[in-house]
């Protein structure tokens, strides 16, 4: 925040005399827009997480136990945590659930009785598999009798306790029936845990839940959904330790004899690029085997029914969402995806009815809504006791539509999770048909050998040129051509050599890998990131670059003499030039065009900055200014012929009105040619760079006798002067309004760096002046550049002092009168050498000018 000018009063040189308003800036510096938003640390005491859980990816629960049926990674639980971690999958915990787990049994229940002395109890008389029985005081009412449930006997340890005798309400407790969160396996605590039937009477429960097991929490990203299942990290583990991979078997027993009518329509083909469906009949309903729901378990998940569990299992295993419909429920076992009717409820399996948005993508038949698709099934159509054949659902649906319907409804779930994150479209029929077998084994069914696969679009599988030289060269490793080739086969990335380049097709689930950089990420994570030296990045000194400060330095002059900074509109129309009063053939037409035009009077990017600058200046004093002094720093554009315009960094000044406003002691005084000249030659001065050489100038849209073209060492740098009155009206600006267009590359170019301070003289100057006079078509700036620049070593300073044409000057021929500074570094010169530069500057100029010394 600041208030008042930018510079000192005294420091401000010509002012326009306007007050000063209060002026709030995000940052500081004229043009600065608002910084980036700084990163803040966690709220310790609200545990929140510093990265969000979009970015944080999703957390996958591995059974290494599960793992090992596909590899056999022969190192300890945590150099393959380390290891995988070191891969890019973190692993954030590992869980070892059987420990500190000890006498606790799986027990029948025999009998249930109402507790006398309480409601909310119950006594029940359990089997614990060594032909006696117990009796249990218990809360829990979601068992019955002939369920197995764990039993925790006298003395047994739990994580969090230790079973004692215990008497409740009168009644003794000799132990306790454990829930899953006592057991440690979930965080369910509504109910006791009910064990699979075929599991043992008497036997160790550890064993049962497969509790002798470890457990790998990982937190896979985004990128990375091929590893939000069993199979893919068992992929990543044989990679990284050069092990043999076994894939499930998918081989699918299907009959012919079956044929369930299932037809599916696809009337949104963006949403669902594939759906599968499979009829599986005769199938019967029940609980799953004790090894099925042992696993799910692990992973996090309850044990439903076996055809549930069969889908659930698949997730897990192949990391394909999967869904199965009871196909009596599916009107003439016709499937349509389609998008939500406009007011469509739904009730979900969860028992909660929502209102569809018509951006929902839905799994329906002809007469009702099936599913929500990717995200949750319905109650409508959900497996049931009575169920006998079902419609096995395996397809791939757009990312963006599950996304965007999962937030809407606040409804995220496992598939929800996978789909979100790009899927594999080719794994659509291998998870079908290894969910469709495993249903068949667990429910009893007949899988129908048909199947109805609509997939309109085959995914494409671009090549991707890996360079060996090149991963070197990133990494600051070497890493032999061989040996990279080896890491992308590890990963079935079908790697083939080309000369010096290798040549890959990333499989479909592989869909993270688009450019080069993308197969030196897995070359190194593969090598193993501790094999890439920790180099750190070049110093750099610190501050601005000449260029950036000149830029400032630029904008601190211009205010400090009292212009006001504009920013005006980037865009320009046809008509603007012919406003100028430009020629044909006159580069500032050479537009280029803007492909979807906001407005037809602005329909390519601007040439040149001085038409939008010209509408603010008349805009103002249409609001009354009396003085207008504005500047502009931004890009102009030209075609050039190549696909890139060519483009400069140009500054406009206009200047119109009083340049001094009418006070006692002072006159009136408007803006002018050379009241221009005088801000050119300050801020050329304020950039230590040379004084700009003026030449007369003519053409549109300059009065014919009051413009000059600038030039820097030779390079033309722009015009300056007086706008043609034609011009002043066709923009509505005041008569004898001034403008400069400057290009600012030579300028910045000719900046020196910063200034250090000289030595101070130690011989006095000697002043001379010179008069000559010279024809009239000589330029008085040409002379002054020639004395400047030919002159002598000893010319330090010239400057004009004077302009004379009278009787003693013939016709046609005009007096410049200069004033010249002369020094040595090493002497103090005399009057005959000060004379001897004279003549010798007055010869030149007669060569050069035919200038004659003035009597």
């Amino acid at each position: 925040m600041r208030d008042g000018g930018s510079l000192p009063a005294r420091l401000r040189g010509l002012r326009l005399g306007a007050i000063h308003g209060l002026r709030v800036r995000h940052r500081t510096g004229t043009c600065s827009g608002p910084g980036p938003r700084r990163p803040r640390h966690p709220g310790v005491l609200r545990q929140r997480r510093q990265v969000p859980r979009a970015i944080r990816g999703h957390v996958v629960r591995l059974s290494v136990n599960w793992l090992r049926d596909y590899v056999d990674p022969d190192v300890p639980e945590e150099e393959l945590a380390h290891r995988l971690s070191f891969s890019g999958s973190k692993v954030e915990e590992i869980h070892h659930p059987g420990r500190g787990i000890t006498d606790v049994v799986v027990a029948e229940v025999l009998a249930i009785h109402e507790h006398p002395n309480a409601d909310n109890l119950t006594l029940v008389d359990v089997e614990r598999g060594d032909g006696g029985t117990q009796r249990i005081v218990c809360g829990a009412r979601n068992f019955a009798v002939g369920d197995r449930v764990p039993l925790a006997v006298v003395g047994a340890e739990l994580p969090e306790m230790k079973i004692t005798e215990r008497k409740i309400r009168g009644e003794i407790s000799a132990g306790m029936l454990c829930s899953a969160r006592e057991l440690g396996v979930s965080k369910d605590h509504s109910g006791i845990l009910v064990l699979p039937a075929d599991a043992t009477v008497g036997d160790d429960v550890v064993r049962v839940l497969g509790l002798d097991d470890t457990i790998l929490e990982l937190e896979i990203t985004p990128n990375r959904p091929d590893l939000m299942s069993v199979v893919g990290l068992a992929r990543e583990v044989a990679a990284l330790f050069d092990l043999e991979l076994r894939l499930p078997d998918a081989e699918l027993d299907a009959s012919e004899g079956v044929d369930g009518g299932v037809q599916v329509e696809i009337q949104d083909r963006d949403g669902c690029p594939r759906y599968l469906a499979r009829y599986i009949e005769g199938v019967k309903l029940g609980p799953s085997p004790a090894h099925i729901a042992r696993r799910l378990l692990a992973a996090g998940m309850r044990s439903i029914s076996n055809i549930v569990d069969a889908t659930n299992y698949v997730l897990l295993e192949l990391g394909h969402p999967l869904h199965a419909f009871d196909a009596a429920r599916v009107a003439d076992h016709h499937v349509v995806v389609r998008r939500a009717r406009t007011g469509e409820r739904f009730v979900t399996l969860d028992g909660i009815e929502r209102e569809m948005h018509p951006d929902d993508l839905m799994i329906a038949d002809p007469t009702k809504a099936l599913a929500i698709a990717g995200v949750m099934g319905g109650q409508d159509s959900e497996v049931a006791d009575d169920t006998s054949a079902v419609i096995l659902e395996s397809a791939y649906f757009d990312h963006a539509s599950v996304a965007y319907t999962s937030r809407r409804h606040l409804l995220r779930t496992e598939a929800s999770a996978r789909f979100e994150r790009k899927m594999d479209p080719e794994a659509v029929p291998h998870a079908a048909a290894r969910c469709a077998g495993l249903i068949a084994e667990l429910a009893g069914g007949t899988v129908a050998e048909a199947e109805v696969d609509e997939h309109p679009k085959p995914l494409e599988r671009p090549k991707i040129t890996l360079r060996p030289a090149r991963t070197d060269k990133i990494l600051g490793v070497s890493i032999p051509a061989d040996e990279q080739i080896r890491y992308l086969a590890a990963l079935q990335l079908r790697p083939t050599r080309e000369d010096e380049r290798v040549v890959v097709v990333p499989p479909g689930y592989r869909r993270d890998l688009e450019r080069e950089i993308d197969l030196v990420e897995e070359v190194a994570r593969l090598a193993g990131l501790e094999r890439v030296p920790a180099t750190l990045p070049p110093g750099r000194k610190g501050g601005l670059e000449v260029e950036q400060v000149a830029e400032r330095t630029i904008r601190r002059t211009l205010v400090g003499l009292g212009l006001q900074e504009a920013w005006t509109h980037s865009f320009m129309g046809p008509q603007d030039p012919d406003m100028l009063g430009l020629p044909e053939g006159h580069p500032a037409r050479d537009m280029v065009l803007i492909a979807n035009p906001t407005t037809e009077d602005k329909t390519g990017v601007r040439t040149t900055l001085l038409p939008n600058m010209l509408r603010s200046t008349a805009r103002n004093f249409a609001h009354g200014a009396s003085a207008v002094a504005l500047f502009e720093i931004a890009r102009v554009f030209e075609s050039s012929g190549e696909p890139l315009p060519r483009e400069g960094l140009v500054l406009a000044v206009v200047l119109a009105g009083d340049r001094r406003p009418k006070t006692w002691d002072e006159e009136q005084r408007p803006w002018d040619f050379f009241g221009a000249r005088g801000v050119v030659d300050a801020l050329l001065a304020s950039l230590r760079v040379p004084p700009a050489d003026f030449t007369p100038a003519t053409g549109m849209p300059f009065h014919p006798t009051r413009a000059a073209r600038m030039s820097l060492a030779g390079t033309d740098l722009g015009a300056i002067g007086e706008l043609h009155p034609d011009v002043c009206a066709r923009f509505e600006a005041p008569s004898g309004t001034t403008v400069a267009e400057i290009a600012l590359g030579p300028v910045l170019a000719s900046v020196p760096p910063r200034p250090r301070a000289g030595e101070v003289p130690r011989y006095p100057p000697i002043y001379i002046d010179i008069a000559v006079v010279v024809p009239e078509d000589v330029p008085a700036g040409h002379v002054l550049s020639f004395v400047r620049s030919t002159g002598s070593p000893e010319v330090t300073s010239v400057r004009l002092f004077d302009l004379y044409r009278g009787e003693q000057i013939a016709a046609g021929n005009k007096s410049l009168a200069y004033a010249l500074e002369l020094r040595d570094p090493d002497k103090t010169l005399t009057d005959e050498e000060a004379g001897a530069v004279r003549d010798r500057i007055v010869a030149e100029l007669a060569s050069r000018f035919g200038a004659t010394l003035r009597a």
